[in-house]
């Protein structure tokens, strides 16, 4: 803060206010550079947040009328000389500008400087995470069969995850069978699996606060046709090569460029529609995105998936995913599950 001259930021975000204070809920947390930080949280969160918030932060309890402008008017004129934000509506940004002039300053950069680098107890949460994920992967593959409804899969996995001590899943579970697999998320729908279908199974969980996340591709039955078996080797090349160029002081776009290479090499490039992967902590998605154009560059300590995919419209797709420790010597893989495409 003192090195871009802010005198206070805000700090909205959920996952942002857990980071920095352990008590994860809706609330506004104030930072100044001349004063302790003040957690500020109505009084159906005010319980919550005595039992969770780290002691150097103080916890002010607002009323049930409390706006975030009556908390700014309260704030001394010393902290609004620069203040910055994590997050905030346009509404809400509009009504401050005017209140508080020139004064009010993004601050998201400066946060996830600090979020993108994992210290060991998030990177013990991540691993946690990753090993019930694994587990619940294998699950899923033990009860993809023909006669079995996608619906099935996902709340027996659901069931298993919670069992293993996952608070919930890291996402909406994703099983996609036959051409819906094509789709990258899914869709709506659920579907009978059958004999033939390529199945996409795409699961995280989260752990005290933290996620992980993992796809595998499945074939149900033990010959697939050669298409089939040649995108699933083009996809795994894919992610190989990413996972090859993966070290600290590399751009991350140059993972996406290797992963990118492999497929367009086998003519399959305009069917590779998203991005390589992503950060991964509180939030499934977070900083940086691994994709062509992004600057960010690899330390260690950062957390990120590989999943490079390819999808044939109305017919199948595949993708393998797995959540990867950049660290110093080399990466760390932190899911794992069999990678066979047959189920037999």
């Amino acid at each position: 803060m003192q090195e871009e001259g802010f005198t206070g930021i805000l700090i909205r975000s959920p996952a942002n206010i857990f980071y920095f204070t352990g008590y994860m809920g809706p609330g506004l947390l104030l930072v100044s550079v001349d004063g302790p930080p003040i957690l500020y949280v109505y009084p159906l969160d005010y319980e919550l947040a005595q039992n969770t918030c780290i002691d150097q932060v103080q916890i002010s309890q607002l009323g049930m009328e409390s706006s975030l402008k009556d908390v700014i008017e309260s704030i001394p004129d010393s902290v609004k000389v620069k203040l910055g934000f994590d997050f905030m509506s346009a509404e809400d940004y509009l009504r401050l500008s005017e209140y508080l002039g020139n004064s009010l300053t993004p601050a998201s950069k400066q946060v996830w400087r600090l979020r993108m680098i994992k210290d060991s107890d998030e990177l013990e949460k991540i691993r946690k995470a990753s090993e019930i994920s694994s587990r619940c992967m294998e699950l899923a593959r033990d009860l993809i069969e023909d006669g079995v409804m996608e619906s099935e899969v996902k709340a027996e996995v659901m069931k298993e995850m919670l069992k293993l001590g996952a608070e919930k899943a890291a996402f909406d579970i994703i099983v996609a069978s036959g051409p819906r697999s094509s789709l990258p998320h899914g869709g709506l729908g659920d579907r009978m699996m059958k004999s033939g279908d390529v199945v996409v199974v795409d699961l995280g969980a989260v752990y005290q606060g933290y996620c992980s996340d993992m796809t595998r591709t499945f074939y149900i039955g033990s010959d697939p046709d050669d298409k089939i078996k040649e995108v699933y080797e083009v996809v795994s090349r894919a992610k190989k090569a990413a996972e090859e160029a993966a070290a600290i002081g590399v751009k991350v776009s140059e993972l996406y460029e290797k992963s990118y290479e492999e497929i367009a090499s086998k003519g399959y490039g305009e069917y590779y529609i998203h991005s390589l992967g992503h950060g991964v902590g509180i939030e499934i998605h977070e900083p940086p995105r691994v994709f062509r154009g992004v600057d960010e560059i690899l330390s260690e300590g950062l957390v990120i998936t590989i999943e490079p995919g390819v999808y044939l419209p109305g017919k199948f797709g595949v993708r393998i995913e797995d959540t990867i420790l950049i660290r110093r010597d080399r990466i760390e893989t932190l899911t794992s599950a069999p990678y066979d495409l047959e189920l037999g």
